[in-house]
């Protein structure tokens, strides 16, 4: 008698595993983050922040994610016509909410469902504007850590993390060139392939899929949704910098890209949902490289959490609510 396919699959290889994982992980971290901080100091120095600085960056916040569904609607080249700016942002802010609360990603799951069902876009559509999204970001990601070493030295912490990227950074443009340079040899390649789905399903969606990456033939879409990655990753520094105003905090602007940096390089440590721990002890090693003292750091920590994961969280359940969507339905894909 065969084995079930669920009993064969170790503790340690599941995705529960990784949870568990992550959550003692994140204990550990916020535990590190509160010890010795007097934290009636940090209630107070949240009760004194400057909210209007506060407000300022919420609302970049959200124009960072409305730049997102812009730049998101023009993925879908050459089919981009008939998308609606204010549905593309409802999704891009529910897949970032549900990213924040739940693990496994469901929310790249809930964006490829969403476009389906309220915009009547192909998975494998949305699939391929989901990678392209994520090479531009890399990219920037890239341009950001090769950029950060020529106005600072890089702590040790941060150099192998930041050298393992620049690789993988690389490897995965090499490989993108590659696509584009054989996208009908692959094709032809797949339909050879006995598959059960058929050769006309393999040819038509992987044709839909590869046809994501027509936005580097064209210069001016291009150089176009570079420009609009630049200003993305750049209001994300801008953020930064805001809840430095808030709390009044004199430090150069170096170091608002160097904590978006950080930040988004511990978005890949395993951690529970919403990164509680995480994000409060990064921003403290981050900032502890200013000079800035522990009980500031977490006092940053904190409200910064509460900007960059509360504005999506709040405007997430206020998209899903508006429009009625099916949780249950989103963490399936609608299956």
């Amino acid at each position: 008698m065969t084995r079930e396919v669920g009993k064969s699959v170790r503790f340690w290889q599941s995705n529960w595993f990784r949870v568990t994982l992550g959550t003692l992980i994140s204990i550990v971290f916020l535990l590190l983050a509160l010890k010795d901080v007097p934290l009636d100091e940090v209630a107070q120095s949240l009760a004194r922040a400057n909210y209007f600085w506060v407000a300022l960056a919420v609302l970049v916040m959200v124009v960072q994610s409305w730049l997102r569904a812009v730049r998101w609607i023009q993925l879908y080249y050459p089919l981009q016509k008939g998308l609606r700016a204010f549905q593309m942002l409802g999704i891009v802010l529910t897949s970032q909410m549900l990213n924040i609360a739940i693990p496994w990603r469901v929310g790249e799951i809930a964006r490829i469902y969403l476009a389906r069902e309220i915009e009547k876009r192909s998975a494998a559509q949305t699939i391929a504007t989901l990678a392209v999204e994520k090479i531009l970001d890399v990219l920037m990601m890239l341009a950001l850590l090769l950029m950060i070493p020529l106005f600072m030295s890089l702590p040790s912490w941060l150099e192998q993390p930041r050298e393992g990227l620049i690789v993988s950074a690389i490897g995965l443009f090499v490989g993108t060139f590659i696509l584009l340079l054989s996208e009908d040899w692959l094709v032809q390649l797949l339909t050879r392939v006995p598959l059960p789905w058929g050769k006309q399903f393999i040819t038509d969606n992987v044709r839909i899929a590869l046809s994501g990456l027509d936005v580097f033939k064209r210069w001016d879409l291009h150089l176009a949704l570079q420009a609009q990655s630049v200003v993305i990753w750049f209001l994300g520094v801008v953020v930064n910098f805001l809840v430095f105003l808030a709390l009044d905090m004199r430090l150069p602007f170096i170091s608002a890209f160097l904590l978006l940096a950080v930040l988004q390089i511990g978005g890949l440590v395993p951690s529970a949902p919403g990164k509680v721990g995480v994000f409060q002890i990064l921003c403290i090693w981050t900032l502890a490289l200013f000079a800035v003292d522990k009980s500031v750091g977490l006092t940053y920590g904190i409200l910064l959490y509460l900007i960059a994961y509360g504005t999506p969280v709040v405007l997430g359940i206020l998209f899903l609510w508006w429009g009625g969507v099916n949780v249950r339905a989103l963490s399936s894909g609608g299956q």
